[in-house]
């Protein structure tokens, strides 16, 4: 399995509130799930998803979502060295703290993309990040394999 991706919050927010372009998020969540490429998740992003169900009174869903994450992903803590590389990107940027662990997180992890449909986002940390429906086009897509 040779790509990792670190997902941003919206990307599950978006398939569980069926948006827009919820389908290639969708495909990309169900990449990971298929074991086509390495999902990767900052317990930042874990927290965030969850709040939306608790708010919703959706406990089940919650843990279901849960269940699924400690299945498919690797789960990376907000340890020292994210939040030494949360700091230096948040120094450099004007992006909110949790976007910049989210984005520490790619680094510390290694992984290839951080995928977020946060345009500002991705403008401000360009480096890895892309939009779903791009990932899906030019990396998931059947003629690259």
């Amino acid at each position: 399995m040779g790509m990792k991706v670190n997902l941003d919050t919206n990307i599950f927010i978006s398939v569980k509130n069926k948006e827009e372009d919820s389908f290639f998020c969708g495909m990309i969540l169900d990449a990971i799930d298929e074991n086509k490429i390495k999902g990767v998740i900052s317990t930042i992003v874990i927290a965030e998803v969850l709040v939306g169900f608790f708010k919703n009174k959706e406990n089940y869903e919650a843990e279901r979502f849960l269940n699924r994450i400690l299945a498919n992903y690797e789960i990376i803590p907000v340890n020292i060295e994210v939040s030494r590389i949360a700091a230096i990107i948040k120094s450099k940027t004007d992006i909110r703290l949790p976007d910049a662990i989210v984005s520490a997180t790619t680094e510390y992890s290694k992984s290839d993309f951080l995928i977020s449909k946060d345009l500002p986002l991705i403008k401000k940390v360009k480096y890895i990040a892309i939009n779903p429906k791009d990932f899906v086009e030019n990396y998931l897509s059947n003629k690259n394999e």
